[in-house]
């Protein structure tokens, strides 16, 4: 039993040359922890009369790896319809999800909820306010381990009321985002 115990002792550093120990951070999911973004585009408001303008989004939230994010949203949008400026200001919690995880260019698609304030609402200093419902389809690319670029297909819709008054706002466009994981 000795000589046993002997052996396995000096033969435990041949034993670990087999099975090498790695720093903390290189076994870390690169695409897990903080999960931020910034991003802007096109698109187009739909609100009884169309029209085309720009939209800004920001993104915080965590990431589950690469499969899965949360997040909440703050999204601006903006358009000139009939020589008027509409806007729209969305919070959302969304849920994102990445169809494939392998390779430099991974397609998603996600989904939130939440609440859009409309400014100016019918009349000059008044909100309407309602809830909200948004999508997307995109694709990430990766430039380097930390960043991504990431041209998306988004949609908004919110039913928002004031004063007795409602109405129905969607938006349909094309941003290209900076995301840091």
């Amino acid at each position: 039993m000795r000589n046993l115990a002997l052996a396995l002792l000096f033969s435990a550093p041949a034993f670990a040359g087999e099975f090498p120990s790695r720093p903390a951070d290189e076994q870390a999911n690169p695409m897990e922890g903080l999960y931020a973004a910034a991003g802007g585009g096109a698109q187009f408001f739909i609100s009884g009369d169309n029209g085309f303008g720009y939209d800004l989004e920001g993104k915080l939230g965590y990431s589950f790896g690469p499969p899965l994010q949360i997040f909440l949203s703050g999204a601006f949008d903006s358009a000139t319809i009939n020589g008027l400026v509409e806007k729209t200001i969305q919070v959302a919690a969304f849920l994102q999800y990445h169809l494939v995880t392998r390779g430099r260019v991974m397609p998603y698609t996600r989904a939130g909820i939440g609440v859009c304030l409309v400014p100016d609402f019918r009349v000059p200093g008044q909100t309407g306010v309602g809830l909200a419902a948004a999508g997307g389809l995109g694709m990430e690319i990766q430039l380097n381990q930390s960043f991504f670029v990431a041209p998306e297909f988004f949609y908004r819709r919110a039913t928002v009321s004031a004063s007795g008054s409602s109405s129905d706002v969607q938006i349909i466009g094309l941003q290209l985002s900076l995301i840091y994981y």
